[in-house]
């Protein structure tokens, strides 16, 4: 029997009890009686029409019932791909933790997303603890080699294109991410989307930033302003404010230390010290880019 699939029958069975509803019910005409009744013992596994039925007769998702199917936990590969999808880029313990976990699942399943995940988190780490950028692109290499000759980009893939957008030449980048956000249009309202499309925008300033292309991280960055505002985002904004004020402070411009102090002053207002280091340490590593 299919991994996905199985115990669906007894699954199903407890849900449509839990739910008080009756066989009859759950095929809706849709169904042969005798299929529904053998789907329940697990003799045979649901097409995918009707497996699509049932989810619409239990008002669930395909992902809340894989998840009561797993004892209300993720399978431990949507607990890799979710962490993955939550990874801070610059936490070398979460990184390490999630890529022995990944080289565990693959010692069992072969999995191209998972491989791709490990080659990601080989160059994050060798990026946080050596800023080695040439070490870092050996590793992801086999990982954008196989990802550009897609049709389509999906959710992972596009997460996948944002944890190794600062590893492509500024040029480069600036056409991947377009790309990528194209895509992530077709996921309109869906929230997964959102902050990836969030934080491209948000990588690719920093990458302008880096390469010194202070006008162009101004015009980007005032598109992200509102939205920052809108979404009641301290961070954001202060994110925002930063690399806006460090742009015009290196065009000349007297109300770029304005702004930069004022991403402080939020920052504190807020009394989220842990971000402060964050925000202090891009800081630093920006001044050091300018200068090199």
């Amino acid at each position: 029997m299919d991994n996905h699939f199985a115990g669906f029958g007894k699954t199903l069975l407890r849900i449509r009890k839990n739910k008080r509803y009756s066989q009859q019910y759950m095929a809706e005409n849709k169904i042969h009686q005798s299929t529904y009744s053998k789907m329940e013992r697990d003799l045979i596994e649901p097409t995918l029409g009707n497996y699509r039925h049932l989810l619409s007769r239990l008002d669930m998702s395909d992902e809340e019932l894989q998840y009561i199917m797993n004892d209300y936990n993720h399978s431990e590969k949507e607990q890799l791909l979710t962490a993955f999808m939550n990874l801070s880029f610059n936490d070398v313990a979460l990184l390490e933790e999630l890529r022995e976990k990944a080289r565990n699942y693959l010692k069992a399943h072969a999995d191209y997303i998972i491989a791709d995940i490990i080659h990601l988190t080989d160059a994050l780490i060798i990026m946080a603890k050596t800023g080695d950028v040439v070490g870092a692109r050996k590793q992801v290499r086999p990982v954008w080699e196989r990802l550009e000759k897609l049709d389509g980009w999906y959710l992972v893939e596009l997460r996948m294109i944002n944890a190794m957008l600062f590893l492509f030449p500024i040029d480069e980048a600036i056409l991947i991410s377009g790309t990528a956000l194209a895509q992530i249009q077709k996921y309109a309202g869906h929230p997964s989307a959102s902050k990836i499309a969030v934080s491209l925008r948000y990588n690719l300033c920093l990458l302008l930033l880096k390469n010194g292309r202070y006008t162009e991280t101004i015009t980007r960055i005032n598109e992200l302003i509102p939205a920052a505002k809108e979404a009641g985002s301290y961070r954001h904004l202060c994110v925002c404010y930063l690399r806006k004020g460090f742009a015009l402070a290196k065009t000349g411009n007297p109300e770029g230390q304005l702004l930069i102090d004022q991403a402080f002053r939020l920052i504190e207002a807020a009394d989220d010290q842990a971000f402060k280091a964050n925000l202090e340490n891009e800081y630093i590593l920006l001044e050091e880019a300018a200068s090199s």
